[in-house]
């Protein structure tokens, strides 16, 4: 958590002492895939992963700084049950034109948290159990400008985290491995550049 609050200050104290430059200041959603892997991911489908909320502040036209809010959801095999997984992931941005369209690499820690719902887990009281940890986001996004201020952008991005503690009524227990995830999202955007 630490280390989540440092990047939020750093991104917030490097958008306030650039501001005399010329930039630009975004805001966008997406929706697109999410496949799902590593240790939690045994019994679980590939889902739908939804980009609440996708900020980007340039700088200059190669530096700038992305934070992201998603969300992706993953059946349970054999259940009726599923897992979400949130990230809010704070980073660099680093933009090479390519003709017409721009690539964003943006390179994102931050934080996770997962849950269960449906009947089999409220069944095996699993639905007020809160999973969270961290997670490294490699994220990549070809833009393009659609009219003065809109974009739109298609998104791959590979996602490494685990889960370090769970939470619910009984208190919280602590993780030391064997409780990580990595998934690959596939996706399509729009933004509206301020």
């Amino acid at each position: 958590m630490k280390k989540v609050l440092f990047f939020a200050a750093f991104a917030v104290f490097a958008l306030t002492s650039v501001n005399a430059q010329d930039s630009k200041f975004y805001a966008g959603v997406g929706l697109g895939y999410a496949t799902a892997g590593g240790d939690v991911a045994d019994d679980l489908s590939g889902g739908l992963n939804i980009n609440f909320l996708n900020l980007g502040y340039r700088i200059n036209e190669t530096w700038g700084i992305t934070a992201n809010l998603s969300s992706s959801g993953h059946a349970i095999d054999e259940s009726d049950s599923a897992v979400g997984i949130g990230l809010y992931t704070v980073g660099p941005m680093i933009s090479f034109p390519l003709g017409n369209m721009t690539w964003d690499v943006k390179p994102q820690y931050g934080i996770a948290a997962g849950v269960i719902r449906g009947d089999d887990a409220d069944a095996l009281g699993l639905e007020d159990v809160t999973w969270s940890g961290n997670a490294f986001v490699i994220g990549n996004s070809l833009v393009m400008s659609i009219s003065k201020g809109f974009s739109w952008s298609i998104d791959v991005d590979y996602v490494s985290g685990k889960f370090t503690k769970a939470e619910g009524p009984g208190g919280s227990v602590d993780f030391d491995d064997d409780n990580g995830f990595n998934n690959f999202k596939l996706g399509a955007g729009v933004r509206y550049n301020f």
